[in-house]
């Protein structure tokens, strides 16, 4: 009966990934045939992170309903998320202490950061819906903290200055900040302002999987198979974290929906911003973006194995 359950949940998981990656396959060719390529994409990112993913976070607050379960969730939440990243660097700061500051602050990045906002929350949203978003946000929320802080300080190997104001004053964080006080008020919008949002926020999943799927089409795939440590990354960050944080979040009582968005956050693949902002602060593009394309493609298979023991322990 257990094994039953187990394989319909993987199936069931292994559909909505798949469709995400269908979806990403949409920007693959599209890179690959010039109609719209990395360049353009790089471009949305801006307004996905700014704009799009902002309205689909706030509308999964609008959407929930004030009860003591989810007020407790919600702060639950935000702690498991912190204790995610923690554990991550703890994992981090014991790897690759003989490579140069540079190098060792891509690995790191890549443990430590996972595909939050283009990847997991548009799964936990295929997967549980708005819940799904509410408590993946929180995750977006600390992840936005911590990757402009020690995330920044670790890919640009200590050069960049923190900007104290970018911890709160970040699109993901802000969206959560406005959306906290309309679930507790249970704010109810016009009928016609709350749709037009809701159409907004619909295209977060769609657009980050085609943006998603261009970074992938500049993958150099011949190296993404050749560096062992790239499979150290892939174990660490698609494995070992997600397996422990699923045994901690079943220990301290968490299930449902909540499991399923944490667990879906804990298990995806590294940042697609990894690439992004080695770029920004002239680090290895190449090693970072071979980071991303591997444990992407290794997602594939992790996430829904650990999404689906996820759903039955």
């Amino acid at each position: 009966m257990l094994l039953n359950d187990f394989l319909t949940n993987l199936q069931t998981v292994a559909i909505q990934v798949l469709i995400l990656y269908l979806i990403a396959f949409v920007g693959f060719f599209a890179d690959k045939t010039g109609i719209f390529v990395r360049a353009d994409a790089t471009r949305l990112v801006d307004l996905l992170f700014n704009l799009i993913l902002p309205f689909a976070i706030i509308n999964s607050f609008l959407s929930m309903d004030r009860t003591k379960e989810h007020i407790v969730g919600l702060l639950l939440a935000v702690l498991l998320a912190f204790f995610t990243h923690m554990l991550a660097i703890g994992i981090a700061c014991l790897c690759f202490r003989k490579r140069s500051r540079q190098e060792r602050g891509i690995y790191h990045y890549a443990i430590v950061f996972s595909n939050a906002a283009f990847l997991a929350l548009p799964l936990a949203q295929s997967v549980v819906g708005d819940e799904g978003v509410f408590y993946s946000s929180c995750y977006v929320a600390v992840f936005n903290v911590l990757a402009f802080t020690y995330g920044i300080s670790q890919i640009s190997a200590g050069k960049a200055k923190i900007n104290i104001k970018s911890l709160f004053l970040n699109p993901g964080s802000i969206s959560v900040i406005i959306g906290i006080p309309l679930f507790l008020l249970q704010v109810k919008l016009p009928e016609f302002i709350a749709d037009t949002m809701s159409r907004i926020g619909a295209c977060n999943s769609p657009m980050a999987m085609i943006v998603f799927g261009t970074f992938l089409a500049n993958c150099n795939f011949k190296n993404i198979f050749i560096k062992k440590e790239a499979y150290f990354v892939s174990f660490i960050r698609l494995v070992l974290i997600p397996v422990v944080m699923l045994f901690v979040f079943k220990l301290i009582g968490v299930e449902g929906n909540m499991l399923i968005a944490l667990t879906i956050s804990a298990s995806a693949p590294v940042a697609t911003n990894t690439a992004m902002y080695a770029a920004k602060y002239e680090n290895d593009t190449a090693l970072s973006s071979e980071l991303v394309g591997q444990t992407s493609i290794f997602s594939v298979i992790t996430m829904p194995v650990i999404v689906a023991l996820a759903q039955i322990l």
